[in-house]
């Protein structure tokens, strides 16, 4: 199988965006002030994002600690492995015994989930369940047998780590030959980042769960629902949802209004981009690794054939697009038919999206759909 090295195409001249869109250079940080210089904390100032490192074979050495990003023009602190965001892909192969040593560079506890790996407890789970955690300044390793194959990932199980920028890849490769047969692979791992502390976010939620959603029904709805079904069934309608405290629009947690949605580690400004040759066969491993969103994806003017879903060989079926949600993984394969195609991906709110490309060069763009209408 042949593999593209690039790094992803970014926009110039993109100074910034609005919040949704984030900023064209990704999470690369653009400048610092001389008090976050004096500090040392944004010491990180070469964070790698987009594509992830690919780092194979049964020996692995990862070091979690903080690096500066800047998705949204403002400068901000992240959690990231070997400085990377996502983490580094790690591609194993079925039958293999994988050594991991992880060494926590951050002043709190620290933990990785391998998830859906098949493997000992004590090699997986939370601090002070399965393991006591790994201590600041200590390296864990985690060794055990591969017993399985497909498209999986992992992330931190420490607090609100995950959020703040720690998931990463897993690719195995099965002892045998892969009955997928794809000219060329990329990883597509969506998830979803906030400026703000992920514990202020949830304190927020604890107090009114629907603080961030913005798509909530109206007066100018309740006259449309009257005028369509009656005075009676609207105010029964409204009665209903009152009863059981929600909206009918209480479809996230989040919304675009303190998120940003990541493909590959890049703001849809940012524009991820995998490049590919005419009248290839492509394999797309999509990884929902957000911390909160649903996503709906699909390739305008293209079909998908989903082959795998969590790591599973699946009997192939073809769809126009499909739904995820955070843990879970999708294998597709497609052929593009252009120059350039979009890869769009929209929260299932409807208030934002993540979006990449695939093109047949650098600089090439496809159009980016209108966000569908709020459900």
């Amino acid at each position: 199988m042949k593999h593209l090295t690039e790094l992803p195409i970014l926009n110039p001249g993109l100074s910034r965006r609005r919040f949704v869109q984030g900023l064209a250079a990704g999470g690369v940080l653009l400048s610092l002030s001389p008090s976050a210089r004096a500090t040392g904390l944004l010491s990180g100032a070469g964070t790698k994002t987009g594509t992830a490192n690919i780092l194979s074979g049964t020996q692995f050495d990862l070091e979690i600690g903080e690096s500066a990003v800047n998705f949204t023009g403002n400068p901000r602190i992240a959690t990231t492995i070997n400085g990377s965001l996502p983490a580094p892909t790690l591609r194993w192969r079925e039958g293999d015994t994988v050594t991991i040593r992880v060494t926590n560079r951050l002043k709190e506890t620290t933990s990785i989930h391998w998830h859906g790996i098949i493997l000992p407890f004590e090699m997986d789970g939370v601090p002070g369940i399965s393991f006591r955690g790994i201590q600041p300044g200590e390296t864990f390793t985690y060794q055990f047998k591969v017993q399985q194959n497909g498209t999986y990932w992992y992330h931190l199980h420490s607090g609100m780590q995950e959020a703040t920028g720690v998931y990463g890849a897993i690719i195995i490769d099965p002892a045998q030959d892969d009955p997928i047969r794809a000219d060329r692979e990329y990883v597509v791992q969506l998830s979803d980042w906030t400026d703000e502390d992920p514990m202020r976010v949830l304190a927020k939620l604890k107090m009114q769960g629907d603080y961030y959603n913005y798509n909530q029904p109206t007066a100018v709805d309740f006259f449309q629902d009257a005028s369509r079904i009656g005075l009676k069934a609207a105010i029964d309608k409204r009665k209903m949802w009152n009863k059981m405290r929600m909206s009918p629009t209480d479809l996230a947690d989040l919304s675009a209004d303190v998120l940003t949605y990541l493909m590959n580690g890049t703001a849809p400004a940012g524009n991820w981009t995998g490049l590919f040759r005419p009248g290839e066969r492509i394999r797309l491993r999509f990884i929902n690794g957000a911390a909160n969103t649903f996503y709906d994806v699909r390739i305008p003017g293209l079909q998908l054939t989903v082959v795998q879903a969590d790591g599973i060989n699946v009997e192939p079926v073809t769809v126009d697009e499909f739904r995820f949600g955070p843990g879970e993984t999708y294998d597709v394969l497609v052929q593009p038919k252009d120059d350039a195609h979009t890869i769009f991906a929209q929260a299932m709110d409807r208030t934002g999206y993540a979006r990449g490309t695939l093109a047949t060069h650098a600089g090439l763009e496809a159009p980016v759909p209108a966000i569908d209408p709020v459900e």
